[in-house]
């Protein structure tokens, strides 16, 4: 703990001198991934409002998993050439722009296109995690990062309901205006917390390339990215099939999807913290693997929900807890494990192992899409959660054989 403890003294709140504090790294990355969920309960609605069929609107999610892949795959090298905080501001500058002009707009494809600008908000978590590992070793590193995670998911775990209750009570389009204010929070915490943690910047573009090719012949570095891409392609799933699945075949309402769809973010939390708690003790590939098992309590208790008994909503969404919980022990050991593979590119590391994540997570999600087009049934969404979570079970296995 030494290490850990090492950054916590020397991390002061608001002074830029410093490395930036846990909880400026956790706001910043909650902010990211609350801009992917808070729109959830209103994409019926804006399907209707932009007049296009639900299937179009879909791109919504899906458009923006491969725009989120597309960023994160520039970010962590530009991060590593001319460092985290100008490269964390510039990508803030852009969200927050990106956000206003979606508010503007009329038109359904320009909307579209800021939409996907948005997806700039990536830098969050891709340089929160060059950050930690600027700073602390790898088992301190799966520590801090599930700390970090825990606080982050508070912000994506209300988003839903956040979105819900402003869906019935306002307009969709006020959620946009409650988004670009938390961009405006988050320039101000960089601007005024977040010192340089990156001691040797990458100076030359030859050493980026071959950065990326020692990452692409690293064995480890894809075991880690699958696991990272399957585990939260399970979860990508759920966010583009759950709302028509709620809307359709349950029918419930805006702001009761939102209180279902925090039940995963309560198991990610928990698990969060006890990555946190216990990953030094533990070690990271034990922790993955518990992580792995207990997500696949969730379809297959979701297979008996569904099938045998008559729960309704509750059905689909209450075993999420199980999901989320193993998530939220697998994930922040998988990312601590991708940018540990080599220290010197960890920014390059988390910016190309986060576009294979969500590389994996978009393509499923769109297929997701695709399929509940189809048919509303909740049973296809289940099954697609089971491969998901046993095909990340599987990598997590390779792992500790190739050690």
């Amino acid at each position: 703990m030494l290490s850990e403890n090492k950054y916590y003294i020397q991390s002061r709140f608001l002074d830029n001198k410093t490395p930036p504090h846990i909880i400026t790294l956790g706001i910043l990355a909650g902010i990211s991934a609350m801009n992917m969920s808070i729109f959830l309960p209103s994409l019926p609605s804006m399907a209707r409002e932009f007049n296009v069929d639900y299937s179009v609107m879909q791109i919504f999610v899906s458009g923006y998993f491969v725009a989120l892949a597309f960023f994160q795959l520039l970010i962590g090298p530009v991060s590593d050439r001319i460092g985290r905080k100008p490269t964390m501001l510039i990508a803030f500058l852009i969200f927050t722009f990106s956000t206003v002009l979606c508010e503007i707009t009329t038109n359904f494809y320009v909307f579209l296109f800021f939409r996907i600008l948005q997806a700039s908000v990536a830098a969050g978590f891709v340089i929160g995690r060059a950050i930690v590992r600027d700073i602390v070793p790898m088992e301190h590193a799966a520590s801090m990062i599930g700390y970090v995670t825990m606080s982050m998911t508070i912000m994506p775990m209300l988003g839903p309901a956040i979105g819900g209750l402003i869906e019935e009570h306002f307009h969709w389009q006020i959620t946009l205006r409650f988004m670009y204010f938390l961009g405006m929070i988050a320039l101000l915490l960089i601007w005024f917390d977040q010192s340089e943690t990156i001691k040797e910047k990458q100076v030359s573009l030859f050493a980026q390339v071959k950065g990326y090719s020692n990452l692409f012949s690293n064995k480890q570095f894809w075991f880690y990215a699958l696991i990272l891409g399957f585990t939260t392609a399970c979860y990508f799933c759920f966010l583009t099939g759950a709302p028509i699945i709620s809307d359709i075949y349950f029918k419930i309402s805006p702001s009761t999807q939102g209180y279902f769809f925090a039940i995963p973010g309560i198991g990610f939390l928990l698990g969060n913290y006890l990555t946190g708690r216990f990953t030094i003790r533990f070690g990271t590939k034990k922790m993955m693997i518990w992580g792995c098992f207990i997500a696949l309590i969730g379809p297959l208790m979701q297979f008996c929900t569904l099938s045998l008994f008559n729960l309704g909503a509750l059905g689909l969404f209450g075993p999420m807890f199980f999901v989320g919980l193993g998530q939220g022990l697998t994930l922040p050991n998988a990312a601590a494990g991708i940018v540990s593979v080599n220290p010197k590119l960890a920014g390059t590391a988390s910016g190309l192992g986060s576009t294979i994540q969500i590389s994996i997570g978009g393509l499923l999600a769109f297929l997701t899409g695709y399929f509940l087009s189809i048919s509303n049934s909740p049973l296809q969404l289940v099954i697609i959660f089971f491969v998901c979570l046993v095909l990340s079970l599987i990598f997590t296995f390779f792992i500790r054989i190739h050690d």
